[in-house]
């Protein structure tokens, strides 16, 4: 391991427009941090079109690697396969780090923790119930768009589990096994990232990414993940954000989304319960 403090992954997939401005906010002399202390790898799982040329391009500093193409999770633990330092710093192709993000995870760094937390914001707000942004203010949830790990811990837990079928939970995941470690997970307020307002996925996309909740409760020998109990959480989650923007024609869309949402976990979680019963 050399001696550079962080190797930040960036995955991304054909969002070209969103990344140049995440490594716009990571150049080196925009960062506080010394340039020399930190590499950035763009683990890139396009296949229409890669991010290869913009970086050779207009970011030099910056290494582009191909993809395994099985996954965010998977293309997540690619980038950390090149990482040379001893700290994995993580965030997304649509996130804007702040310009002492990466100083200030340095300085919060202690000999007895291995695992960093930054904060999440959404400067733009959310005003449509079409949008999400994953906010983190006061840490809890170890997001991947925004946390630090020692690199040698990261490889001895398995780093991210890729056999989640979507999207999500993923990170969830990695948190629980962390802290089965007994390893604590130190929020860090000044290392901030802000993640602005992305649209939503349409409603059945979203109904099958509810997939990898079955996978992350069976595989984790929990008790059985309730149908219902999965519905009420989404209705309640959506209706709040429903009611708390203002209702123009989004509102109407965004209901009928969510009852596209329901179907598709009506429809498909005797499946999921039968895959997952079996092979967890």
């Amino acid at each position: 391991m050399s001696s550079m403090l962080f190797s930040v992954v960036i995955p991304t997939y054909h969002r070209n427009d969103l990344l140049a401005q995440c490594l716009d906010c990571l150049a080196p002399g925009v960062q506080t941090l010394p340039a020399e202390q930190y590499e950035v790898i763009v683990t890139d799982d396009g296949f229409q079109t890669t991010a290869e040329d913009m970086i050779k391009q207009c970011y030099p500093w910056a290494k582009w690697v191909a993809g395994s193409h099985q996954g965010p999770a998977a293309n997540r633990n690619n980038g950390a396969r090149y990482a040379q330092a001893e700290w994995l710093a993580f965030t997304d192709d649509d996130c804007l780090p702040s310009a002492s993000w990466l100083l200030s995870f340095a300085k919060a760094i202690t000999s007895d923790i291995y695992v960093y937390e930054g904060k999440t914001t959404c400067d733009a707000g959310i005003h449509s119930p079409l949008e999400h942004a994953p906010i983190n203010l006061s840490g809890g949830y170890l997001w991947s768009c925004n946390m630090m790990i020692r690199a040698n811990f990261f490889q001895n837990i398995g780093g991210f589990d890729e056999n989640f079928p979507y999207s999500h939970m993923e990170d969830v995941d990695l948190r629980e096994r962390i802290k089965l470690n007994g390893c604590l997970i130190k929020f860090v307020d000044n290392a901030v990232i802000d993640h602005p307002p992305q649209k939503n996925p349409l409603g059945y996309q979203l109904g099958a990414m509810h997939e990898s909740e079955f996978y992350y409760w069976y595989q984790k020998k929990h008790q059985q993940l309730s149908v219902l109990y999965l519905l009420i959480q989404v209705i309640k989650a959506r209706l709040r954000l429903i009611f708390k923007c203002p209702k123009n024609r989004e509102t109407i869309f965004a209901i009928y989304q969510l009852f596209r949402e329901i179907i598709y976990v009506i429809m498909n979680a005797t499946k999921w319960i039968k895959k997952y019963r079996i092979n967890c």
